[in-house]
């Protein structure tokens, strides 16, 4: 979806490229005259319409951001904001529509006129005129580049079951993906480490049918009211509220992850409270270092213990549902 969209140039690479093309343009005529009009007649198109058709693509291979789900509408708007990128779509296309109306209303002139003195001052009329309404859009252009740098690493959600890990940070989140499927995020000890979300698969055949879930693993909560939680936070939340059908959620009963329990159970409560609809999985991460007497299933990522009971639980769970 979002791999489709282009480099975007800024308003002097348009201009420049534009240029660069009218120089490599000879018409062949053997009445000196015609030969002189017909050269401008074709520059000017060619510098025309190669801005025309670039702004035109710009605007056309962004996806409808009102056709999105509402997933990916309130993910640009933390990564982006979906005004201003309306606004600069909204500003490139204006730019276009106007560089094709200078050109249809002018090239009229330039076909009628016998002057070449007129010819020519009228083709530089209509560079100047182009290249002041493309130089107008320069900050438009510019926050595009932004938001397609962005978009491009935006992760591909499939319409299938998902499995969506949280808890505070430094719990084991990206380890336990990483147990659960091939994918690879980044796993390290200190908090905050995923600051985007990461996407795995677990595979199962029953009676000859496979079964596929989609398993995602989201940057660490705190337990903080949603109106103070970061940027990074409000990905997780996100995640939670459009993606999950089933929540996993981890702790750290060794707090080795540097957060009291007593925090992660307020968080947990928390997100039960927002996603109340969701199905909930409780894990303890970490059981090598220390095993507790509550009711939920201890797992090690380190040494991959009991990683196979959390997977027979979720299909078990989705069933379920």
């Amino acid at each position: 979806m979002f791999e489709k969209i282009p480099s975007i140039l800024t308003a002097d690479q348009i201009l420049d490229i534009a240029f660069k093309k009218t120089k490599k343009i000879v018409i062949s005529d053997r009445d000196k005259f015609y030969r002189k009009k017909k050269t401008i007649i074709a520059k000017t198109e060619s510098f025309s319409e190669s801005i025309i058709q670039r702004l035109d693509k710009y605007v056309k291979v962004f996806p409808s951001i009102n056709n999105l789900s509402e997933y990916y509408q309130e993910l640009i708007d933390i990564k982006i904001d979906v005004n201003k990128l309306k606004k600069s779509l909204g500003a490139v296309n204006w730019a276009k529509d106007t560089c094709e109306k200078i050109y249809k209303t002018q090239i009229k002139s330039l076909k009628k006129s016998g002057d070449i003195d007129f010819l020519t001052k009228k083709q530089k009329e209509i560079y100047g005129r182009i290249s002041s309404v493309v130089k107008q859009v320069k900050n438009d252009l510019e926050m595009l580049s932004k938001a397609k740098k962005i978009l491009k690493d935006f992760p591909v959600i499939e319409d299938i079951p998902t499995i969506v890990i949280a808890g505070y940070p430094n719990v084991g989140k990206s380890s336990l993906l990483r147990c659960l499927s091939s994918a690879k995020p980044k796993v390290a000890v200190y908090p905050f480490t995923t600051k985007e979300i990461y996407i795995g698969h677990i595979k199962k055949e029953e009676r000859y049918i496979e079964k596929k879930f989609q398993i995602i693993d989201t940057p660490g909560l705190l337990d903080r009211p949603l109106s103070e939680k970061n940027e990074i936070e409000k990905q997780a939340i996100l995640a939670l509220k459009h993606l999950a059908d089933i929540i996993l959620f981890v702790f750290d009963s060794s707090e080795t992850c540097g957060y009291k329990i007593e925090n992660q159970k307020k968080l947990l409560s928390q997100i039960k409270k927002m996603f109340k609809n969701c199905i909930f999985l409780v894990v303890e991460n970490k059981s090598d270092i220390i095993k507790t007497k509550s009711k939920y299933l201890k797992i090690s990522c380190k040494n991959n213990e009991d990683i196979d009971k959390i997977i027979t639980e979720l299909f078990k769970l989705y069933k379920e549902k």
